[in-house]
């Protein structure tokens, strides 16, 4: 087992020691911005894809080289575990600036959180932001003001070094300036927050208004709930996220959502699968 131990932990230096994640200094601010924050700030859309396999490393450069804007790499229904988180977000770095052709800037990884908004997420917060480089955190079934505060109040104090992946200089730590965008225009990391039950929806003001939000997904919601979201969002100058289609995106869009989700990568993959067995099998009937 010892020995075991060792491979593993040679196999992790080495592999951290080969991958070429370029870090983000002060004068780079702005190019980081333009991927997904500026996209935002500017009131574009922002398309993006989930993902649950964290561990597996031809899925990553799949994701890290595609046109997404945004990666939500669900750490909620997955296996816990930062090692596989640290190893995804330096993949995504590392095979997007190896492997991508045409000119466009690496997707932004936003950690979904296994925790919920009312198990108290800090230290999972403040360990996800550390261990790589990415862009926020997207919080599952958030129901309340103070529970999105403490949420934010994170960021407050919690190391974003993110192995220098990710340098925000002269924010978040001990600075006093947040690194949140929007209540820092000059902020880089977001905090997105899920709205999905009944008891989040009666909350949903409260939720939506607290600073240091920068965006709200409605997501198992009726009809009315979720267009009293989007309302709410637009009030507070709340970045308004949703789950959409090919189908149904440009109608999405022209109502106010701008955070897009396209879906999950297993979901593309197989229905990509059924499509091609199906074809083939019937080439040779």
């Amino acid at each position: 087992m010892k020995m075991s131990g060792r491979i593993a932990l040679g196999a992790l230096i080495v592999l951290s020691a080969t991958m070429r994640v370029p870090p983000v200094t002060a004068a780079q601010g702005a190019d980081d911005q333009g991927n997904l924050v500026a996209l935002l700030a500017a009131g574009k859309p922002a398309i993006g894809v989930w993902t649950g396999a964290l561990a597996a490393p031809r899925i990553a450069k799949v994701l890290a080289t595609s046109d997404a804007d945004f990666i939500v790499a669900d750490v909620e229904h997955d296996i816990y575990d930062f090692q596989a988180l640290h190893t995804f977000l330096l993949e995504i770095a590392d095979f997007h600036h190896r492997y991508r052709t045409q000119p466009r800037p690496a997707p932004g990884v936003l950690v979904k959180l296994a925790h919920r908004g009312a198990w108290d997420p800090r230290y999972e917060i403040s360990e996800a932001m550390r261990v790589g480089p990415a862009v926020g955190v997207w919080v599952p079934i958030v129901e309340s003001g103070a529970e999105m505060q403490r949420v934010v109040s994170t960021f407050n104090q919690s190391e974003q070094s993110a192995l220098e992946g990710l340098n925000l200089a002269g924010q978040g730590g001990h600075t006093g300036v947040s690194p949140l965008w929007p209540v820092n225009p000059k902020g880089q990391l977001m905090v997105v927050a899920m709205i999905e039950t009944d008891e989040g929806v009666r909350h949903a003001e409260e939720i939506i208004s607290t600073p240091g939000v920068a965006a709200v997904h409605a997501v198992h919601l009726s009809d009315a709930d979720t267009g009293r979201v989007l309302r709410l969002c637009q009030k507070y100058h709340v970045v308004a996220a949703i789950d959409a289609t090919p189908g149904d995106i440009k109608e999405k869009v022209a109502a106010g959502w701008r955070l897009i989700s396209v879906g999950w990568d297993f979901a593309m993959l197989q229905a990509n699968l059924t499509g091609t067995l199906k074809a083939a099998r019937g080439a040779i009937k």
